[in-house]
């Protein structure tokens, strides 16, 4: 009896006292600002250089991760996590699978638009949003609203803001400007530049020319928001 009873002492505490997962999105209502392509290259990161489970749920409507995803079948390439199309009103859903399994990194491409209801649950829910944008007049202006709604909706949301296709034609005086104004919204990166090697990205490989820009990024997200962080979904 003894043993038994010890036996199961030990089984019970090999199990986590909690099902821990977290909820990543990648948003902004404004569209080409590399939302997508920045999905990709951070999940890829995740599972090749972090070991992380990841699963990626594209609700874009233009479907380009999903779409990137099965081309990359078709090249027989190794599969580094699944992607899965949804519509937003499909967020309880996911919320829920993502509760069943410990330490999983749901990544979210999100549709560009904020007139959905729905959005209200996904930006309560989240707890990461990774927000890349230009510093084109109309992509920032739209990164104010929607860093300004999501807010609204959840005042203790992380957002990570990214600048992204920098063109070097930008002055300084306007980056400096812009930035001070995004920060009071949340943290901003190191910015990235326009660059071709983007258009070889696939969800089964990132280019090495990428490293020494996405890298420091990406590594600061996983220090201070993910591998630092206690975070927690239950199944509603």
């Amino acid at each position: 009896m003894e043993g038994k009873e010890g036996k199961n002492a030990e089984e019970t505490m090999k199990l986590p006292d909690k099902k821990i997962t977290m909820i990543i999105l990648f948003a902004n209502q404004k569209g080409g600002v590399g939302k997508s392509t920045l999905a990709v290259l951070f999940s890829n990161f995740s599972v090749q250089k972090k070991n992380r489970k990841v699963k990626v749920v594209d609700m874009d409507f233009q479907q380009s991760l999903y779409n990137k995803h099965l081309n990359s079948d078709l090249l027989e390439n190794e599969k580094l996590y699944e992607v899965e199309l949804s519509k937003i009103s499909g967020f309880r859903n996911i919320r829920k699978e993502a509760a069943q399994v410990p330490n999983l990194l749901t990544v979210i491409d999100l549709a560009g638009t904020m007139a959905d209801d729905n959005l209200v649950q996904v930006f309560k829910d989240s707890g990461l949003i990774i927000c890349p944008f230009c510093y084109d007049e109309y992509s920032v202006t739209s990164t104010f609203e929607f860093c300004y709604v999501v807010k609204k909706i959840n005042p203790e949301s992380k957002i990570i803001l990214i600048p992204n296709r920098v063109k070097t034609s930008v002055k300084y005086e306007t980056l400096d400007s812009v930035n001070q104004a995004l920060s009071k919204f949340g943290e901003l990166t190191s910015p990235v530049s326009d660059r071709i090697d983007f258009q070889r990205i696939t969800t089964s490989y990132s280019p090495k020319t990428l490293d020494p820009i996405l890298d420091p990024i990406f590594n600061k997200i996983f220090n201070d928001y993910i591998d630092e962080s206690s975070w927690e979904v239950e199944t509603i």
